[in-house]
């Protein structure tokens, strides 16, 4: 359901002697929010005030769905610019608004906090970046680099930073006086000050390049800040940034500041988030003031409440938060059904340990062959497994005795890399390069998982498994996003199918991907087709045994992919144990066959010498590194602030 423009506001007095605001619109209806004792507020439809609509649906603002996640009202009707308006269509290609969009923009507009718990690829972005920019675009006098930072958004990645950027410079084209920027790790700090210097409008951060600047560069003036918001809540929490956001709030003043003489609205802190956990509960307590709440069932909201403190909350860096003194919104998630895409279809794959590697190449290469143009991304659990892989994919080719063709690349399309330890540079071309392909493939660990939008992905492989099922979550909404069409695929060893259970209880259902029908369509020598059907097992399947053999070969050949395979093994049994609370009954190292495992990275070694080897290469780096004065030594598998330090 969606809301239509809000033109007045009123308050009155529920049955129950709580608060209740009601917003009226253009079309005679009403829509209002009821605040419970705990300071949250809770949509209720009061109905209208004439009878100029033909049905109660009109009357209500009921709008239909298109293709499941679009509303059939207009961005004009919601209150917008038109002028505004015309951008989103014209420059960005938007018809109307999406469902989310359409009960978030009125709100915003409204000066109203808001907590908003919507699936990836629901169009959060523009939710917040529109109502603020129509906001500013109406100030008299008009507002300018000189007026410092009006909006302050809060993302965990580098690459996230740089695609709400580039959204931002969109929307603005025919705002030219309101000025977008950005901070964040890797980037020259002498420059970003010298943009903050100038000043910036709209300012999009990572939370400790955002820190850093608030502490050391005295000309970012910010006493213009009007709205503070958090995108991707859960995932700057997880990446450890709860004491940078208490410390960049305490910066910032209290969320009952009023603003300037641009504005006598108060401070409107906004918070977007796809999952919800007590991190993102206490966020929520610190930040948000009788928030309205999108996206989340009543369900999911504790019956214990508290009643809301007179005062606001001014005290954030500490890490005991008094219940009484703040709202209580107690998000209950633990076992909570997750938003999925209805477009979205989510398959699993069971795989012998030691065929993985063979069975992942081969439904890339089936993949590419239905399709060329289209783009696929392959999630892994390290960053030397990406690494790993990405030389592999770049350098082998099918042996000619496989298939009726001369050698060839085993993926026909351009292969990119995305992990956190990489050069900001490299991390930001793959970025971008990857956004502008029309075929292509993607190999990355979870940094690529939250909030990025890459156009046109039509297939998600997880090829290692996520752990969390919020990751999971995060992952495939790589795909399906806006109403589009989109594969999920998850790969699992027989020793971890209980994680479908895990799953299902989150409202996740996976279909069995047929794998065997896939490896019959591949032609081999000598072999005929009714010959290969009488192999059921995938271990002993032809196709899997001579593609085995040929990797085999070839990693054992080429030394440098021979030291990438080893380093890969090593982190990846790490990663494997790195599982938390449940799901280390489900992944445990002890079922492992660690030679199968060494098989899946086109090892020959015994484990226990591959260890050995790895063991002797990394003291023979660290001594290396000592003598240069550089006792840093590289991660081998991805750590939380690897990517954003």
């Amino acid at each position: 359901m969606t809301l239509p423009r809000y033109c007045c506001c009123k308050s009155t007095q529920s049955s129950r002697g709580l608060g209740v605001i009601s917003l009226s619109s253009p079309s005679s209806s009403i829509i209002s929010y009821e605040f419970m004792s705990s300071g949250m507020a809770r949509r209720i439809i009061c109905g209208a005030i004439s009878g100029t609509m033909n049905s109660k649906a009109e009357a209500l603002g009921m709008m239909e769905k298109k293709e499941g996640i679009f509303a059939s009202c207009s961005f004009s009707s919601l209150g917008l610019e038109q002028s505004l308006c015309d951008q989103l269509k014209d420059r960005m290609g938007f018809e109307g608004p999406t469902l989310v969009q359409a009960e978030a923009i009125p709100v915003i507009l409204s000066g109203r906090h808001l907590l908003v718990n919507a699936a990836t690829g629901t169009g959060k972005t523009i939710a917040y970046l529109a109502p603020i920019i129509h906001h500013l675009q109406k100030y008299d006098p008009r507002v300018d680099r000189s007026s410092g930072t009006f909006a302050l958004v809060l993302v965990p990645t580098r690459e996230l930073c740089m695609q709400v950027y580039e959204i931002l410079q969109k929307l603005l084209h025919r705002f030219h006086w309101i000025v977008p920027g950005y901070v964040m790790g890797g980037e020259s700090r002498s420059k970003e000050k010298a943009r903050l210097r100038k000043g910036i409008s709209i300012l999009v951060a990572t939370p400790g390049r955002l820190l850093d600047h608030l502490k050391k560069t005295a000309s970012f003036m910010h006493t213009n800040l009007r709205w503070i918001i958090f995108d991707e809540a859960d995932r700057i929490l997880e990446l450890g940034y709860g004491k940078q956001i208490e410390e960049i709030l305490d910066f910032l003043g209290s969320t009952n500041n009023t603003v300037s003489k641009y504005s006598h609205s108060q401070r409107q802190n906004l918070l977007l988030s796809a999952t919800l956990n007590e991190k993102v509960n206490h966020l929520a307590q610190i930040s948000l003031e009788n928030p309205v709440l999108i996206g989340i069932d009543e369900k999911k909201i504790s019956s214990r409440v508290s009643k809301p403190s007179e005062t606001s909350i001014t005290s954030l860096g500490s890490d005991e938060v008094d219940e009484s003194e703040s709202p209580d919104i107690l998000l209950c998630n633990a076992d909570a059904d997750y938003n999925m895409p209805t477009q979205l279809v989510q398959t699993y794959v069971k795989v012998p340990c030691g065929s993985r590697l063979v069975v992942l190449l081969s439904i890339l290469n089936n993949l590419f062959a239905k399709k060329a143009s289209q783009k696929i991304v392959v999630f892994f659990s390290t960053c030397d497994a990406v690494d790993f892989h990405y030389s592999l994919l770049s350098e082998f080719q099918w042996p000619s005795g496989l298939e009726k063709v001369d050698k060839q690349r085993a993926i026909k399309c351009k292969t990119f890399r995305l992990h956190g330890n990489m050069e900001h540079d490299g991390r930001k071309t793959t970025f971008q390069g990857f956004r502008t392909e029309k075929s292509a493939l993607l190999l990355c660990t979870d940094v690529a998982a939250r909030g990025l939008d890459f156009p046109n992905v039509t297939y998600i492989i997880q090829y290692d498994s996520p752990g969390e099922a919020s990751e999971y979550v995060h992952r495939v909404g790589r795909t399906a996003r806006l109403g589009e069409k989109g594969d999920a695929l998850l790969f699992l060893q027989p020793i971890e199918i209980d994680y479908l259970q895990d799953l299902k209880k989150h409202g996740v259902s996976l279909k069995e991907y047929p794998l065997l029908k896939m490896l019959d369509s591949f032609p081999l020598y000598g072999i005929q087709k009714h010959q290969i059907k009488k192999f059921v097992s995938i271990e002993m399947h032809p196709w899997v045994l001579s593609l085995q053999k040929a990797l085999e070969t070839f990693i054992s050949v080429e030394q440098k992919m021979k030291q990438l395979a080893k380093d890969a093994f090593c982190s990846w049994i790490r990663a494997y144990t790195a599982h938390r609370g449940e799901l280390k009954a489900i992944f445990m190292v002890k079922k492992l066959h660690l030679g199968h495992v060494a098989r899946s990275f086109g090892l020959r070694e015994q484990p226990s010498l591959v260890g050995r080897s790895f063991q002797m290469e990394s003291k023979k780096r660290k001594n290396n590194q000592k003598q240069k004065g550089n006792s840093k030594r590289r991660k081998p598998y991805e750590t939380n602030m690897s990517e954003y330090c």
